[in-house]
């Protein structure tokens, strides 16, 4: 048996069984009697693939989103969802245009909470869609590491030149996750005319999930375009600040 896996297994199992007192280092290296420069590597890999999430530089340890997802245990996405909803509730009131929250799963954009205009004309969106077809989407690839993007391309290609024609090969594609990333926010237009526009919700240094806006491309223009954008920045502001006071 690797010696590794099972190392890390067994933090992973323990933290699950302590997740309430957020475990330290020393306490989680003492209990399961392993070396303490080995327990920190296994944790900080734990930590970049999102199974373990650390609360504070020298502070404990609780389970984070992935292992959440594997178990099928919503807890995670109800302190998501707990943290935003209202925000997102009074962005669309004070710009009168939809608001989806949304995470990453697998290769899709999956829209765990939204909140529509009143406009006779507005965007109907699909829960689930392919995250090279929203801003969402993109914006959410952007934030992956260098590994995770690495493995994301070997595992799903790259995209097609009519969905991303920006995108010829590899370094492309790199590049546009780096200016979105860069910029802090992601914009994709349609063939279908709708625009969404999209900026990152964060929780313990870590992109968790994405706030956007989408409308008909013929009103994302002038100063609305500016509103809009003003107010999707304060509101992510918002949800940030709510996720990241939840845990104290």
């Amino acid at each position: 048996m690797i010696q590794v896996v099972n190392r890390a297994m067994d933090i992973l199992e323990y933290i699950a069984r302590n997740n309430n007192q957020e475990p330290s280092l020393s306490v989680i290296a003492n209990y399961l009697s392993l070396n303490h420069g080995t327990c920190a590597n296994i944790l900080k890999t734990l930590v970049n693939r999102n199974y373990v999430e650390q609360i504070g530089r020298k502070k404990g340890y609780r389970l984070g989103p992935m292992a959440y997802y594997l178990t099928g245990n919503y807890s995670y996405r109800n302190e998501l969802l707990s943290a935003a909803k209202i925000p997102i509730e009074e962005l669309t009131h004070s710009i009168n245009e939809g608001a989806i929250l949304a995470i990453l799963k697998d290769n899709l954009r999956v829209i765990i909470h939204e909140v529509k205009a009143n406009h006779e004309l507005q965007v109907m969106n699909l829960v689930e869609r392919n995250v090279y077809m929203t801003s969402t989407g993109r914006l959410l690839i952007a934030y992956l590491n260098d590994q995770e993007r690495q493995f994301f391309v070997e595992k799903y290609g790259l995209p097609k030149r009519e969905i991303w024609p920006e995108v010829e090969d590899t370094q492309d594609f790199f590049a546009q996750l780096d200016k979105i990333k860069r910029e802090g926010m992601a914009f994709q237009t349609s063939a279908s005319h709708v625009t969404g526009v999209s900026v990152p919700i964060w929780k313990n240094e870590k992109v968790i999930a994405s706030l956007g806006v989408y409308l008909p491309e013929m009103r994302f223009s002038g100063e609305l375009r500016e509103i809009i954008i003003e107010r999707l920045l304060q509101t992510s502001q918002i949800i940030n600040s709510n996720l990241n006071t939840q845990q104290n």
